[in-house]
């Protein structure tokens, strides 16, 4: 008994020198005693999560050791700070941090007991004060220490303060800190949304956020619940009839437990490793330091882009399972890339006793067969206006829960672009002055290549006659595309414009680029995309537009980077071949089979021997760019009925765009492209390639830059051959072709010039009209 008798006298005769003391008289002993020091007082730090929220206010993501967001006092309902109040310090607002009389029952309640670990009647503040700066640690010279770092607190902020303070940093259970996470963990609602019941339930948790946690024992936690409401009602914070309707108001949570990943995974995980180095940020900790960053993503479009991915990729992984077999060879090389077979060679096992044991385990077999096999997509969205990325697909995996670090195939996956590489081959040449009815021979034509002969041809085999650039564009003939390249262009001319709209990957300087053999992100090429959807104009695509720090001051903000890329009225002319691409070419299933309606261009891509299938397609205000394929290149498609561009990848693009342009939220509207000025505009008959009557058949409006008007008034004219149906890269266009909408007639056209037919000549072997 003396012992404790001796523990009392000692603990009194802290708390007089604690109320005693001066400031300075507590900072000049703080080191020696271990307490804060008066900067840390002033300046408390918790651990903050920084927050990703999307443009249009969304919270995306979570970045936190501790899961903390702290908000101002004015955001904490009073039924949250009242509750807390009855509960844990009703004399909150009369004391200067300790209270003397309470403090005194329980210290001789502790000598009476016996207790050889005291409970120690703490105030709000004195909690704060351990919270902030002590340890847990239930000891007589950590209670001192508590006691006097409570009053220094007392003596720096306002009892409003103090109380925000605690309800920002206290731990509610299931990883939330601060009752903003804990409003969000388990009602799904931010805290000044929070009703009475909910506050009680969330102050309810504090005393043991396991026992009272109300997702995992809601009956204790309603039990704890209603006993802080009397308490409440008690102390006349609440009145009877509101504490009675309180406690007869059922417990229902929206129980969303902490998760680093949400809804755009991928996404936010390119954020994190983009605002990582420290030269962006300066010395600040990302999982520390309570950082807000605003992004360019729409969540709205988002959640459509993850369902037509997965909506798509159930289809297509059914049909690449119906027709895969597995070579012998192949699956053999799987099971000795393996870690268990590593495994199994380090014990000692020769290469055919662990092939042997391992082909015998099939159900690990099957397993690591499945994986391989499993199909990957890229999607991503670009605003073309100003680079905002507004969707973001990495991959196949779209809930939060199976993702974890995943390969990202939007910006991380290099892959071979294939035909949609092509409309750069076509630019460089409409640029250089060619029309884009200019005749092509669409025969294969035999180069060498320094390791043998190269003669690329069509996807299906097929051969033809001369056929214009804008014909061979929407029908992704890759033999009118190389002899194009080949006799008009330089590989240094096609790698220059290809730079200058936005491709950054290495291309190296052989034809075969022409064909998109070079290999690029889906990032950029969407970025180069996006400069036919803005009138020429390229914006660096962008994800972050500002971060704030936890004060809401700016750290740093996105500045705008924009570049002429191509001259508007080249860009015209291509907009309007590429538009054909989808009204009657390779892409006719947006129309025919997907139904959307508006404003469109794209390309197909599929690369050699099915590896990769793409579209990239735009409206003038929304570009997307769609891959699909495997992370180990030796799996590919079988066919080209399920395999190729417009029917592996096309659908997503479809889906995503008819999703985004009915939500009427969105804003997204019916546009026409703009038709600069200069564009001259000329009524041309298929079949003799030569000016026509506007409204006679078989007539459409060709489109031409001055140069490449006066290239046609200077040549003579020689008929193209009939058009032919799409090639099997798009089986799609073949089955709907006679429904694609003829492409409309401009709204503002440039002159329309009327054309004398030049005299006949002699046929030339390429590039004769």
């Amino acid at each position: 008994m003396s012992k404790l008798f001796s523990k009392l006298l000692f603990f009194l005769f802290a708390s007089i020198i604690a109320i005693t003391v001066t400031t300075s008289e507590v900072s000049a002993a703080g080191k020696f005693l271990g307490l804060p020091s008066l900067e840390e007082l002033e300046n408390p730090n918790p651990e903050l999560a920084s927050l990703v929220y999307s443009e249009d206010g969304v919270l995306l993501h979570k970045f936190f050791l501790k899961n903390r967001t702290f908000i101002p006092l004015k955001s904490i309902p009073r039924s949250a700070r009242y509750a807390l109040i009855a509960t844990e310090d009703v004399e909150f607002y009369n004391h200067w941090g300790v209270d003397l009389r309470r403090l005194a029952l329980v210290m001789g309640e502790n000598i009476i007991k016996g207790r050889t670990r005291w409970h120690g009647a703490s105030t709000i503040t004195q909690q704060l004060a351990k919270n902030l700066y002590l340890t847990q640690e239930r000891t007589v010279s950590r209670k001192v220490k508590e006691l006097i770092t409570a009053i220094e607190l007392e003596k720096t902020y306002t009892k409003d303060e103090i109380l925000a303070l605690y309800l920002n940093t206290v731990y509610f259970g299931s990883g939330a800190y601060g009752i903003e996470a804990a409003a969000h963990t388990y009602f799904g609602k931010p805290a000044w949304q929070l009703t009475l019941p909910e506050s009680a339930s969330l102050i309810a948790t504090l005393k043991n956020p396991t026992a009272y946690n109300p997702a995992k024992d809601p009956v204790s936690a309603v039990g704890r619940r209603n006993l802080i409401l009397s308490l409440m009602e008690k102390e006349k914070f609440i009145t009877p009839q509101q504490a009675s309707v309180a406690r007869r108001t059922p417990l229902v949570l929206h129980y969303t437990p902490v998760s680093h990943s949400g809804l755009a995974p991928y996404f936010t995980e390119y954020i994190r490793q983009t605002i990582k180095p420290a030269s962006m940020l300066g010395n600040i900790d990302l999982y520390r330091d309570g950082l807000s960053i605003q992004t360019t993503l729409d969540s709205r479009m988002q959640n459509y882009a993850q369902l037509a991915a997965a909506e798509h990729l159930a289809d297509l992984q059914a049909s690449f399972d119906r027709a895969w077999r597995w070579p012998e060879a192949l699956k053999n090389q799987m099971i000795m890339e393996s870690e268990r077979f590593k495994g199994y060679k380090e014990e000692g096992l020769t290469d055919q006793q662990a092939m042997a044991r391992l082909k015998a385990d099939t159900v690990w077999l099957n397993e690591l067969l499945r994986s391989k096999t499993r199909i990957q997509v890229a999607l991503v969205a670009i605003d073309p206006t100003n680079g905002h990325v507004k969707a973001w697909v990495g991959g196949n995996k779209f809930s939060p829960d199976d993702y974890k670090y995943q390969f990202d195939h939007v910006w991380q996956a290099k892959r071979q672009p294939g035909s949609t590489f092509k409309p750069f081959v076509y630019t460089a040449a409409i640029d250089k002055g060619l029309p884009s009815n200019f005749l092509v021979l669409d025969q294969p034509l035999a180069l060498n290549s320094g390791n043998g002969i190269w003669s690329p041809r069509n996807s299906d085999g097929s051969s033809g006659g001369m056929t214009s650039l804008r014909s061979a564009l929407s029908r992704s003939l890759n033999q009118v595309t190389v002899r194009l390249a080949y006799e008009h262009l330089t590989t240094a001319e096609i790698i220059s414009y290809a730079r200058r709209m936005g491709i950054t990957s290495p291309m190296p300087s052989n034809l075969s680029i022409a064909l998109g053999t070079a290999e690029v992100t889906p990032l950029e090429l969407a970025g180069a995309f996006s400069t036919f959807a803005n009138n020429g104009i390229w914006n660096e695509p962008v994800s972050i537009l500002k971060v704030e720090d936890k004060h809401r001051r700016l750290i740093s903000e996105y500045a705008p980077n924009h570049r002429f890329a191509i001259d508007s009225t080249t860009n015209f002319v291509m907009v309007s071949m590429l538009k054909d691409v989808i009204n009657k070419g390779t892409g006719v299933a947006v129309r025919a089979r997907y139904g959307f309606e508006a404003e469109a261009a794209g390309k197909t891509g599929t690369t050699q021997s099915m590896r990769d299938a793409w579209f990239a397609g735009f409206t003038p205000q929304l570009v997307a760019v769609v891959w699909t394929g495997f992370d180990d290149e030796r799996i590919k498609f079988t066919s080209m009925e399920y395999g190729q561009g417009a029917r592996a990848a096309l659908p997503v693009w479809a889906g995503f765009m008819k999703r985004c342009y009915s939500d009427p939220s969105l804003k997204l509207e019916n546009r026409y492209f703009h038709i600069p000025e200069t564009v001259i505009a000329v009524p041309i008959s298929n079949q003799t390639n030569t000016p026509s009557e506007l409204l006679g058949s078989d007539v459409y409006i060709e489109y031409y830059t001055p140069k490449g008007f006066k290239y046609y008034q200077s040549h003579p004219v020689q008929h193209s051959s009939p058009p032919a149906v799409a090639p099997a890269e798009s089986a799609g266009a073949q089955e709907g072709a006679g429904n694609a909408l003829p492409p409309p007639a401009p709204k503002n056209p440039g002159p329309v010039q009327a054309v004398n037919p030049p005299p006949k000549s002699k046929p030339k072997p390429a590039g004769a009209f």
